[in-house]
């Protein structure tokens, strides 16, 4: 009976021993495959150091950039000499592009189901981290995060800076809050095992500002898959919509989030504005709220402004394009002949032409732009600006007016991860290199942080003032 037993546990024990061993086998085949080889970067590198020297709409101030660039991409490729993680890869080669000092040529953080990160997203604002979504009821949306782990939040701040892309620092901070919530893999615990059979959470202490309090808390992360889950049954900070409508008195606000038109977007976008602009009929003003709003493409606009005029009408602007066969669909747009890649920098005049829908609104246009409308958001303002057919209310704008534009977006399957780049550059003359309202709303700190929590828009009270007074 003993020695059965005995056979029985050497049994259980070995089905178990074997059972892990599988599983462990089959998780590491797993990150085996997720592996990035050096050749793929070596090569993704070369790419873009072609890009870069032959297509890229370079300024008087680029060639500098440029050098920097070609140095780093040296010497990342000298470095280059087993297979690592796709985080691993994004913080060798981010780093790179981010010399360039354009928000539209970046790597963006890759992505994977099991990578863990912390139980709240962020968003980061003059350098003060604000929580907007969480999953974790110890750290709920609207605190603010003054230390995770002993680091403060200027020095997490400055230890991601170089994973972000960006004219300035104020572009770039944008991009942090992302990457915040995924420090556990970007400052990987060195003791944590590459590769695990099953998902064991890390804990980490978090030094928050509730109110008026503060308050050092211990959480553990969560799989970047489950968070949207998790993070469901907690409150979160309001978003902006795709767009919305609302009414002040006899204003009429339209408000624009960030989206595209793919899908069955366009028709629901179309349907919007007619069913608006129907009620819309007989108001005197209507402001455009076009704050935070990072729309890149310009048909977005395109049909909105047609239901703003009554006859054709057309708009011109200045736009750079290196003649390489790099550039050949952007060359075709705006219309510049190609026979051979010279590399030269052509610039041309582009007209955009615009015919007039129904319903209608033929009252005062007013816009409302923050420091950070940029892409094409901002060329809607600018044009509606230069059209003399809207006054325009906010903050000086973050994005140039001559910013990069027809961006490529690729995903690298070798790389495992998403990268952009541009094709052109507008070139207009302006004394001012970034957008200037006419009427100028000085916004503290604390007015941004109260309106990212929902609390207090001053922005748009002060916006509505000036509009209802017509001056």
């Amino acid at each position: 009976m003993k020695i059965g037993v005995k056979l029985f546990v050497i049994l259980i024990i070995s089905g178990l021993v074997l059972t892990f061993l599988l599983s462990w086998s089959i998780e590491y085949e797993k990150y085996r495959k997720k592996l990035v080889d050096p050749n793929e970067i070596s090569k993704t590198l070369n790419y873009f150091q072609s890009i870069v020297t032959e297509a890229y709409p370079k300024t008087v101030e680029s060639n500098d950039k440029e050098r920097k660039f070609i140095e780093a991409v040296d010497y990342v490729k000298s470095k280059l000499s087993k297979k690592m993680s796709a985080i691993d890869t994004f913080k060798m080669v981010q780093p790179i592009l981010s010399a360039l000092e354009d928000q539209n040529t970046r790597f963006y953080p890759p992505y994977d189901p099991n990578y863990k990160v912390l139980p709240f997203s962020t968003v980061v604002i003059d350098k003060r981290i604000i929580v907007t979504s969480t999953a974790n009821e110890k750290v709920p949306a609207g605190a603010e995060v003054l230390e995770i782990d002993g680091k403060s939040a200027e020095e997490l701040i400055d230890s991601l800076i170089d994973y972000t892309s960006g004219e300035n620092y104020g572009l770039r901070e944008q991009q942090i809050g992302d990457l915040i919530q995924l420090l556990p893999e970007i400052f990987r615990n060195p003791h944590r095992p590459k590769v695990e059979v099953l998902y064991r959470s890390e804990p980490h202490t978090v030094t928050l500002r509730i109110g008026d309090k503060t308050e050092k808390v211990n959480v553990e992360t969560v799989s970047i898959f489950s968070y949207p889950t998790l993070s469901s049954s907690y409150d979160v900070l309001p978003s902006r919509q795709p767009f919305e409508y609302q009414q002040s008195d006899e204003v009429g606000i339209m408000k624009f989030g960030t989206f595209s038109l793919s899908g069955t977007m366009y028709n629901r976008y179309r349907e919007f504005l007619t069913q608006k602009f129907l009620e819309m009929k007989g108001m005197h003003d209507l402001l455009i709220d076009l704050r935070g709003c990072s729309v890149s493409d310009f048909t977005v606009f395109k049909e909105f402004f047609e239901h703003l005029i009554s006859e054709p009408t057309t708009s011109q602007r200045n736009v750079s394009v290196v003649l390489s066969a790099y550039n050949l669909s952007v060359l075709e747009k705006y219309g510049i002949e190609y026979k051979s890649s010279t590399n030269e920098l052509i610039t041309t005049l582009y007209t955009q032409k615009f015919v007039p829908r129904t319903p209608s609104f033929n009252g005062k246009l007013w816009v409302l732009i923050d420091r950070y409308t940029s892409d094409a958001a901002l060329d809607f303002a600018y044009m509606l600006m230069k059209m003399n057919k809207a006054q325009i209310i906010g903050e000086p704008t973050l994005t140039p007016i001559n910013h990069t534009t027809d961006v490529v977006y690729q995903y690298s399957e070798g790389m495992k991860m998403t990268y952009s780049y541009p094709k052109a550059r507008f070139s207009d003359k302006e004394d001012n290199p970034v957008l200037v309202p006419s009427y100028v709303v000085n916004v503290s700190t604390e007015d941004r942080i109260e309106y990212t929590k929902g609390t207090r828009d001053l922005m748009l009270d002060e916006a509505l003032e000036i509009v209802k007074k017509g001056e």
